[in-house]
């Protein structure tokens, strides 16, 4: 959808509530009434770390084409995802969140989509009420990268601050690239008007935190227990982290894959990727060294609770999920 068609059905619209189209590129389907309620969370024991995986929600597609696989013919993706036990016709992602307890910080790996999404999405507050747990309790929030449903619940709809007191930590680098001049989107396969729509939200709500904003580096250790690694290609300063504890450790790879047939094909892609050519050789990295390592993976976006492993097989990788039986806490 370019920019005029956007204009003319009324959802290019900055500063206000903005349906998902905008950075997707078309509407999505309303999330079933069943859907609506209250995600329960899953706690997660990682050495002497209590971390919690939450939901905001979902994202939700009436297709898959040409958000993902945008130059793939339609029958080689519909014999992939039959292979998957996927379906053909829609695609829906979780909006999976990481909090991290240690000490007296509650720690956030961003803030969830907010009011953006409508019914979609912006569960991640009613999810820490589960845990007894406010806004204004949150010390800190990492934000991975600036896009609409990582940074979406730092304001209200009101645009004030929902966690107020909590500092907020990015990489320099992704900072760096939203505020630019000119941000580089010349090497995405999406259309500029989502582009556009991204600059001007990252840059409004990254201006509203800047007295709160702290930049950190790739390799430095935040929290004694959290290091960042740059994993570009989705933007240009997208940031995964090794969260560590007692020899044991999950990495986050955030946006890395938003769907398992992104695993088994890596070279298909997604618009949503500011570099679509980067984005294919860091999953193919963090691939190779992920089944070469075991590395247990924690994801934003792969299905609940985005726990699991990525395996090599003679042919392909392909995403395992965290195999457990207690639903609501895991030991690793």
């Amino acid at each position: 959808m370019n920019r005029r068609e956007l204009l003319k059905s009324g959802l290019w619209t900055i500063g206000g509530i903005l349906p998902i189209s905008g950075i997707l590129g078309f509407k999505t389907k309303r999330a079933p009434q069943e859907n609506q309620g209250v995600y329960p969370s899953l706690k997660v024991l990682l050495g002497s770390l209590e971390i919690f995986i939450l939901s905001d929600g979902i994202i939700s597609l009436p297709a898959i084409q040409p958000i993902f696989a945008p130059m793939i013919d339609k029958s080689v993706v519909d014999k992939e995802l039959d292979d998957l036990h996927a379906p053909i016709d829609k695609i829906e992602a979780g909006i999976n969140i990481m909090l991290v307890r240690k000490g007296e910080r509650l720690i956030l790996f961003d803030a969830g989509s907010g009011h953006h999404f409508g019914n979609n999405g912006g569960r991640l507050l009613k999810s820490l009420e589960t845990l007894n747990i406010k806004p204004e309790q949150i010390t800190d929030i990492i934000i991975t990268h600036a896009h609409i449903d990582h940074i979406g619940g730092i304001l209200n709809e009101q645009n004030k601050v929902v966690f107020t007191k909590a500092d907020y930590y990015i990489a320099k680098k992704e900072y760096d690239f939203w505020m630019a001049e000119n941000p580089d989107f010349s090497k995405s396969k999406g259309d500029r008007a989502s582009a556009d729509f991204n600059i001007s939200f990252a840059r409004k709500t990254l201006s509203m935190i800047v007295e709160h904003l702290h930049f950190f580096d790739y390799g430095q250790t935040l929290f004694s227990c959290i290091v960042p690694e740059l994993a570009e290609g989705h933007t240009e300063g997208h940031t995964i982290f090794d969260i560590q504890s007692d020899g044991k450790y999950i990495k986050h790879i955030v946006d890395t894959f938003h769907t398992s047939f992104l695993v088994s094909k890596p070279e298909w892609g997604t618009e949503w990727d500011s570099d679509f050519n980067k984005a294919v050789e860091t999953r193919k990295i963090i691939m190779e060294e992920g089944a070469k390592k075991k590395t247990l993976f924690m994801s934003c976006h792969l299905s609940w609770p985005g726990l699991g492993y990525i395996d090599k097989t003679q042919e392909n990788y392909l995403w395992s999920s965290y195999p457990y039986s207690n639903p609501v806490s895991i030991t690793i």
